[in-house]
């Protein structure tokens, strides 16, 4: 029998969409678009001020840490979460990163080689089209989680592999191997150089506690008391261990407006107090909800469903902006191109998904015919 005060119950009592983790992923959306319009279109190396702190921090912690941290929420929530499920998944989400990866990046810069007939453009294409990009870590993760699953994993299992994951990145994010077909592969699971942006060991952290918060707010019996104790136990985490780094001068990059190279493979100091912050923003986010207007609601839930699409579109409009763009763009140039594509890339987005619902509408009633006759 539950006990009437318990906050977890053993049986899941709350289920459907959840609005404060749709907002974040909403948001995240956002400032995604923000921060590559900005660092794609602007000049290099990015000047040290306001706007670039501001625009930097909010394509870092609310940003990819949010991606991740709410596909481990999704993986609790759904209902196709068996092993064969994820393991699927995985292979769609890898073979649609390279694929990805072709017409946003290789393409457009063979292109621009073509053009201009410089050898670093041939030479980015290349890098580029195997880079190790959040795509590929999502086919990972998604792999992972099917053997998890297929192992039957508890809890403790699953916060063990998050540790042994940052203990392992510890001890190899410094070697880099001198072939570079083998820095491609292992890119995939450490920064062995500066195009394995989403390494494994550096970002399991994220769907992992992502999807251990979701089991406990999937069976929480009160979500204001459940987000309250979330909101003040992380951010007494998040001053704790940023302090830490701070007196320690440790660099995950979440801060640092400069921080390419530290923000993507960061250590286990940055995973705690990226994982802090994830669980503090979600938490707030919960409780401002109920002052934010309907219409920004569902406009951020609609961004949340069409993640996917919208990320893809994104780029491939970034991608091939660049063969034709004028570079370097001023900052209010780049601020209209990112309400531009934010914009075409919703309706785009939008028009997929109606156009797909219809697709599968017509094979569902041509299958009915079928087998009516």
């Amino acid at each position: 029998m539950t006990n009437a005060n318990a906050l977890i119950a053993p049986e899941t009592v709350n289920r459907g969409r959840q609005i404060e983790l749709d907002i974040a992923k909403g948001l995240a959306i956002l400032f995604m678009l923000l921060v590559h319009s900005f660092e794609e279109f602007a000049a290099w190396p990015l000047q040290q001020n306001v706007p670039t702190y501001i625009i930097e921090f909010l394509g870092s912690p609310p940003g990819a840490p949010v991606f991740m941290f709410a596909m481990g929420v999704g993986i609790a929530y759904s209902r196709k979460c068996h092993a064969k499920d994820l393991a699927k998944r995985g292979i769609c989400l890898l073979l649609g990163a390279y694929i990805l990866s072709f017409f946003r990046d290789f393409l457009p810069h063979y292109v621009l080689y073509l053009k201009t007939g410089a050898t670093d453009y041939l030479h980015e294409a290349l890098s580029l089209l195997l880079a190790a990009d959040i795509l590929q870590f999502a086919g990972l993760a998604f792999f992972f989680f099917g053997l998890a699953v297929k192992l039957n994993f508890k809890a403790w299992h699953y916060a063990g592999a998050a540790a042994i994951f940052a203990g392992i990145n510890i001890l190899v994010r410094g070697i880099s191997p001198d072939s570079q077909a083998l820095k491609v592969i292992l890119g995939l699971f450490w920064g062995t150089d500066p195009y394995a942006w989403f390494p494994l060991f550096s970002w399991s952290a994220y769907p992992i506690c992502g999807f251990l918060f979701g089991q406990l707010l999937i069976r929480c019996t009160d979500k204001r008391r459940f987000y309250r104790l979330a909101l003040w136990a992380s951010l007494i985490v998040m001053m704790l261990f940023g302090t830490y780094a701070f007196v320690n001068n440790v660099d995950f990059g979440a801060l640092d407006g400069f921080y390419q190279d530290p923000y993507y493979h960061h250590d286990l100091i940055g995973n705690i107090v990226l994982v802090a912050f994830v669980v503090f923003w979600t938490s707030l986010l919960y409780f401002l909800s109920n002052y934010m207007p309907e219409f920004i609601k569902h406009t951020f839930s609609r961004w949340s469903k069409n993640i996917t699409v919208i990320y893809c579109v994104h780029w491939l409009i970034i991608g091939w902006s660049l063969t034709i763009m004028p570079l370097p763009l001023d900052l209010p140039w780049i601020l209209l191109y990112f309400a531009v594509l934010l914009v075409v890339s919703d309706a785009i987005a939008v028009g997929y998904q109606k156009l797909k619902a219809r697709v599968l509408l017509g094979i569902s009633n041509r299958n009915n015919v079928r087998q009516a006759a």
